[in-house]
C-alpha cells in the first residue's frame, strides 16, 4: 500500500454520503406525501411536502459543504461547522419522525 494520502477523498466520500442521505430523504418524503394524498389526510400530505423541502435543503447543504471542504483542504485549515452539522442532524431526525408517524398512524 502506498504512503501517499489524498485528504480530499475523505471530503468527497462525506459529500457523497450526504447526497445519498438527501436522496433517501426525498424518497421517504414522497412516500409520506403519497400516503397522505391516497388516505385523504391533509396533515400528512403537508408534512410530506415540508419534508421534501427539507430533503432539497439537505442536498443543497451537501453540495455547499463539499465546495467548502474542498477549499479548506486546499488551504490546510479545518472545515468543521457545528451549526451546519446540528441543523442537518435535526432535519434528518425530523424526517425519521415523520416517516414513523406515517407508518404507525
Amino acid at each position: 500500500m502506498s504512503g501517499v494520502r489524498d485528504p480530499g477523498l475523505q471530503a468527497e466520500r462525506t459529500s457523497l454520503a450526504w447526497s445519498r442521505t438527501a436522496l433517501a430523504a426525498s424518497v421517504a418524503a414522497l412516500l409520506v406525501t403519497r400516503d397522505g394524498v391516497v388516505s385523504h389526510r391533509s396533515a400528512l400530505t403537508v408534512a410530506g411536502l415540508l419534508l421534501l423541502g427539507v430533503a432539497v435543503v439537505m442536498l443543497a447543504a451537501a453540495r455547499r459543504r463539499q465546495s467548502s471542504i474542498t477549499r479548506a483542504v486546499a488551504g490546510r485549515r479545518s472545515p468543521a461547522s457545528r451549526s451546519g452539522v446540528l441543523l442537518l442532524t435535526a432535519l434528518v431526525v425530523a424526517l425519521g419522525a415523520a416517516v414513523l408517524w406515517s407508518v404507525l398512524a
